[in-house]
């Protein structure tokens, strides 16, 4: 007898050196032989501990839920921004792609079912726990991207079709009513993780990696809730004395009556009284057998640990030691590099792979926001923004923008600090903002000059002499050497500086610094003050 079924639970058994092509065929199987997709739906996964892992079985264990849970939900909570890069002249001008059909699909709903954030959670969830996670792309009749649908990854089998010039991967599909579909590679948008097998074009199942710990876990959390089901949980045995006249049967319904009334949670805090004078007698436990008791707490480290590193074992507050980070920011940056980070570059690339055309590679490409954990708090966004603003990283509009505000006028300037040089590539000279140009410096008012003419009075034509750009030069020169001087004497009076330190701050060279070094002894602060200027000015070559 032939029977269709859908493959519910995990994939079909893909342990590392086992060809993908075990697998019968996915839709039909028979009971003389059955397919292993059958076998792994009906029997799961078999471990040492004699528990058997499943998807089901596994999302039962709590420290594998919660992991699960935290970095699905923070991934899916990420916006994910189609962003447009041009080209203007010599600069580059990246924005959000808000004409693309594809924007709204990525940021806000993929169709018309799910938000952005519910189909995300489930195919993240989806890449943590089966390594792949997959989604069907609906488009018109011209081509152009409608709808995003999630499919359920445990229903994928993946074949090569090696009937073209080159192979071509595709997928059967299993959608629970007994019918089998093939996907096309065109046909989906595929994110793969943990491409430890065959040539990398599918993932491979995290539950299937790290099924004997999640199966010693899974017994630790059986053994613990059989404990709170047997009371106190206690081993041992009745010892009565050798003058008890007992019988068998009467040993028998005292231990009966011990375990009705006291057997289990609810009776605990009850007493009673037993016939004939017995002693209970605890059996001990083994060193071996006390490590069984930390194993829970052990594995949970374990499989958090295997999910997103240590930062995800202090999150999920596994690890019972303070956290080492010097700053919530530090640890909020590890744990997105290391748990968020490569889930986000995979789904990202593999978007531009599936659903942007190749001619818009360079100019199209996605993001995720990642400002919704990494922004910090208020007063830490308000010091970068600082930072920022005086170094002329941004302006004033843009740091409204990053706070959702709106732009107002008068704010779309950059400022740079009033102590900063600029170097105009057209004049090739330098010059400290809020002071005229280089080549521009106004000229001395002549009526301010000895012997002008009094007002009033015509005054002589004569030739008007041509600003002098020296002038302004030397006049900003002067601000760098005395800068540069302040700088050597203030250290000086602290402690006796080397002739590096002032080869270095007056680019000077060594042996002009040297011989600073050696007469210095012999001058007063304001000969050396002196010596220095001169020095750093070129007028000396002492």
């Amino acid at each position: 007898m032939k029977f269709s079924f859908s493959l519910f639970e995990p994939k079909p058994l893909t342990t590392l050196g086992l060809s993908s092509d075990f697998r019968l065929s996915a839709g039909d199987s028979t009971l003389a032989a059955p397919s292993a997709d059958l076998v792994q739906s009906l029997m799961g996964f078999p471990s040492a501990s004699g528990k058997i892992v499943t998807r089901a079985t596994a999302l039962r264990v709590s420290s594998f839920l919660s992991c699960v849970k935290m970095i699905a939900g923070d991934i899916a909570k990420y916006p994910l921004i189609l962003r447009s890069t041009t080209t203007t002249g010599d600069r580059i001008r990246t924005k959000p792609a808000l004409d693309e059909p594809l924007y709204a699909i990525l940021k806000d709903c993929p169709n018309e079912w799910q938000t952005s954030y519910q189909a995300r959670f489930f195919l993240i969830s989806q890449l943590l726990m089966s390594g792949n996670c997959f989604a069907q792309i609906i488009r018109d009749r011209a081509g152009r991207l409608l709808e995003l649908v999630p499919l359920d990854a445990w229903r994928m089998v993946q074949k090569w079709d090696l009937t073209g010039k080159k192979p071509a991967p595709y997928w059967n599909f299993t959608d629970g009513e007994s019918n089998l579909r093939r996907f096309d590679q065109g046909d989906l948008f595929h994110v793969t993780n943990c491409n430890f097998e065959g040539n990398g074009v599918e993932g491979s199942s995290t539950i299937l990696l790290a099924k004997e710990a999640l199966s010693t876990l899974m017994a630790a959390e059986e053994a613990s809730g059989r404990t709170m089901a047997n009371g106190l949980g206690m081993q041992g045995f009745l010892s009565f004395p050798l003058e008890s006249k007992i019988t068998e049967p009467q040993a028998q319904n005292v231990i009966d009556r011990l375990k009705k009334d006291f057997s289990g949670s609810q009776n605990s805090g009850k007493f009673t009284a037993l016939p004939g004078n017995p002693a209970w007698v605890p059996m001990s436990y083994n060193a071996k057998d006390a490590q069984l008791l930390e194993s829970r707490g052990f594995n949970q480290k374990s499989i958090a640990s295997m999910m997103g590193g240590a930062c995800l074992v202090s999150k999920l507050g596994f690890d019972e030691k303070a956290s080492t980070y010097s700053s919530t920011s530090a640890f909020l940056e590890d744990y997105h590099n290391t748990a968020l980070l490569p889930h986000c570059t995979a789904f990202e690339q593999s978007i531009k792979r599936d659903l942007i055309d190749r001619a818009d590679w360079n100019r199209l490409s996605a993001k995720h926001d990642t400002s919704v954990i990494l922004g910090g708090s208020l007063k830490e966004r308000a010091e970068t923004y600082k930072i920022q603003l005086e170094s002329g990283q941004i302006n004033g509009n843009e740091a409204r923008v990053l706070e959702d505000r709106d732009t107002v006028d008068g704010l779309d300037f950059f400022q740079l600090p009033a102590n900063s040089a600029v170097f105009d590539p057209e004049t090739k000279e330098i010059y400290i903002p809020g002071q005229d140009l280089p080549g521009e410096e106004p000229t001395e008012d002549p009526a301010a000059a000895p012997g002008a003419p009094k007002p009033g009075t015509k005054p002589v034509d004569a030739p008007k002499p041509a600003p002098s750009k020296a002038k302004g030069a030397n006049a900003r020169l002067d601000v760098f050497v005395s800068s540069a001087v302040d700088r050597t004497v203030r250290k000086e009076a602290k402690a006796p500086i080397d002739a590096k330190f002032v080869a270095e701050v007056l680019n000077v060279t060594p042996a002009q610094a040297e011989g600073y070094c050696a007469m210095r002894k012999d001058l007063t602060n304001e000969e050396a003050r002196a010596a220095l200027i001169a020095m750093a000015t070129g007028e000396t070559n002492e």
